[in-house]
């Protein structure tokens, strides 16, 4: 008997849960009622879409960053194979081209740290706090049932004192589970709301702070290399660069080879003049670097403490032509196959092993531990089963019913996402 005690009390549960649901729909029971908590939820609810929204665009800017990037490293490797090595300039327009291209993947890798993983972390907390409003209502509706129960057999005109004691303890007990949880939730709701002026502030600063600092970097990069081909192109104009062009071709006739200078070479050189500005741009550059890293720090101070984060979005060099084809060919390839795949295992109402009739199937986007014997615990990236509920008249809000590894049980909706 000590065996089915727990699971008979999670039936008597559900059971009063969705008789008192039934009756307050009908107006036949009255429900307790708390309008500074439904403002709270009002505000949690347009609180997680605004969020929501933002790191949905901070993503699709990032990745349109990500596309930006590629396309002037593409383009960037282009330019310098058709810069020949007789023209002037050369080895300061090889390095400049590089430094830019060095500029334009630590911004990524700014916006990605500073913009897209803080704002994922900050959206994590949401589904938490949804899990806890839900049952919260459950709670309040124990209490709300227990209270009617007390009401009715105090009503009768023969009256059982030895279930009006017991119903009163079981009233006093749905009380303090309802009071525990709901005083927790009136405080951690406002302060949670309150928090969005901060977190909007702070992350707008550093997507605009990443932006000066990077354009005003490539705008002084772009400045010398259009001095560079300035020069290129009063040198032909001159004709000095057509003796230069005759010596290479001599020299290539006679079986030298004809490379373009290696960027990294000329790094270390400091021989000649040439080198020697290179050398004074690459300090140029690290005072920049210095003084927007001056910023930053000073920025931290303003704020009390910095922006960091474990999580990221992690991102490979830049493909080829070749190997973004490719990859094109592959990606193409697995989609067919997957859809082929898709669609013959999404069929609306067939059976799963255990025997349940699957409406349809959801992976798990978030981890849940059951709090109830009667609900599903899953990790991230586990696939559960979707049926039907035994009676349609249980069925509650923001709740499904699955089948995962055997079991059957209700889970949160939003913890999941439909496959």
């Amino acid at each position: 008997m000590s065996e089915l005690n727990p699971f008979s009390r999670v039936l008597q549960k559900h059971a009063g849960r969705a008789k008192e649901r039934l009756l307050q729909n009908l107006g036949k029971a009255d429900r307790t009622t708390d309008e500074d908590f439904d403002l709270h939820v009002k505000n949690f609810s347009k609180q997680q879409n605004a969020v929501m929204r933002l790191h949905k665009e901070f993503k699709n800017y990032y990745m349109c960053i990500r596309a930006m990037q590629a396309a002037r490293r593409s383009l960037m490797d282009t330019v310098c194979e058709l810069y020949e090595p007789c023209w002037d300039g050369v080895e300061q327009f090889l390095f400049k081209t590089e430094v830019s291209n060095k500029n334009f993947d630590d911004f990524c890798d700014k916006i990605n740290c500073e913009l897209v993983a803080p704002v994922g972390t900050y959206l994590c907390q949401f589904p938490e706090f949804t899990n806890k409003i839900s049952k919260r209502n459950r709670k309040l509706l124990d209490y709300d049932n227990s209270r009617h129960n007390l009401q009715n057999l105090e009503t009768m005109k023969k009256r059982e004192e030895t279930k009006i004691a017991k119903a009163k303890e079981q009233l006093e007990e749905a009380r303090n589970h309802f009071e525990v949880i709901n005083s927790e939730l009136h405080e951690e709701l406002p302060a949670l709301y309150d928090s969005r002026v901060s977190f909007f502030a702070t992350h707008l600063r550093n997507l605009f702070q990443s932006e000066a600092g990077f354009h005003k970097q490539d705008a002084a990069l772009f400045i010398d290399i259009n001095g560079i081909l300035e020069k290129l192109n009063d040198a032909y104009k001159k004709g000095s660069l057509m003796a230069k062009s005759k010596i290479c071709l001599e020299s290539m006739e006679n079986g030298a080879e004809s490379k373009l200078p290696d960027p990294d070479y000329f790094l270390s050189k400091d021989n000649n003049s040439s080198d020697n500005e290179i050398k004074i741009e690459s300090e140029k550059l690290e005072e920049c670097k210095i003084e927007e890293k001056k910023v930053e720090e000073s920025k931290v101070q303003e704020d009390g403490s910095s922006v960091s984060t474990n999580e990221s979005i992690a991102f490979s060099t830049p493909p080829t032509t070749t190997e973004r084809n490719m990859n094109l060919e592959m990606l193409s390839e697995m989609s067919i196959v997957d859809e082929d795949v898709k669609s013959e295992n999404k069929i609306k109402g067939e059976a799963s092993p255990s025997g349940f009739n699957v409406l349809y199937q959801v992976q798990g986007t978030y981890k849940y531990a059951a709090e109830d014997s009667d609900e599903l615990s899953f990790n991230v990236g586990d696939i559960i089963d979707v049926v039907e509920y035994d009676d349609p008249e249980e069925q509650e809000e923001g709740w499904l019913m699955g089948v995962f590894n055997g079991k059957k049980g209700l889970f949160p909706a939003n913890f999941t996402s439909r496959i």
